[in-house]
């Protein structure tokens, strides 16, 4: 549906509007995925809904992944690595 949109819009010598492609969807007999009739509100928000998800298909994502650091900390009074109080201790 939003390229029969995107085609009217875009692609027309004279672009139409969003409420003669409801009155062109609605002749055709052409329900929206709830099963209503076409209004330009429902048209504009599929055209503006695709655009979105048009873009977002065809971007780069840019992953960076950095390398993992571990530290081991050491108390500086008892000399050795702090527990915390919540973990088992096998004697």
């Amino acid at each position: 549906m939003y390229d029969r949109i995107k085609g009217f819009i875009e692609n027309s010598v004279i672009p139409i509007g969003y409420r003669s492609i409801s009155k062109i969807f609605n002749y055709e007999g052409l329900k929206t995925p709830r099963g209503t009739s076409f209004t330009n509100s429902k048209v504009h928000s599929m055209y503006k809904k695709g655009l979105i998800r048009e873009e977002r298909m065809n971007r780069e994502d840019i992953v960076e992944v950095s390398p993992v650091t571990i530290e081991l900390i050491i108390h500086p009074i008892l000399g050795r690595i702090r527990r915390s109080p919540y973990e088992k201790r096998f004697t």
